[in-house]
């Protein structure tokens, strides 16, 4: 493994952390200012948009979340990551559970200080669950 692949899967662990542990500002730091997400349902979004809806938290649900990365190519000062999700949602209030399940097709940009997404297009839907 070179160091543009290990410094992308670090990337996508500091990317897993933040989304995991609710930390908004650090996931501001793994994208850049002009990235476009295009999420199902919601369309585009924008840096801010995305980073607070990733990171976002409720203390009356639980999140399990479940990502691999299946493929990174680099080309120079660009490349993409593909990973599949899962993210599975309990209300502890209710017991109810929502499974979605997807791919993301990630761009990614070094720069300066590192590599930051740029464009990220996420195919994660619900699907249906034995309860």
């Amino acid at each position: 493994m070179n160091k543009d692949e290990q410094a992308i899967r670090n990337w996508f662990d500091d990317w897993m952390k933040a989304t995991k542990e609710g930390d908004l500002e650090l996931a501001r730091t793994l994208i850049a200012d002009d990235a476009i997400f295009l999420v199902p349902g919601a369309g585009q979004m924008d840096k801010e948009s995305f980073a607070a809806a990733a990171t976002a938290t409720d203390p009356n649900t639980e999140f399990e979340l479940d990502c691999s990365i299946q493929e990174i190519r680099i080309f120079g000062d660009h490349a993409w990551l593909l990973a599949t999700i899962s993210l599975a949602m309990t209300n502890k209030i209710t017991n109810s559970r929502t499974l979605m399940k997807g791919d993301s097709l990630s761009v990614l940009q070094r720069r300066v200080d590192g590599w930051v997404v740029v464009r990220d297009a996420n195919t994660m839907a619900p699907v249906e669950t034995d309860q």
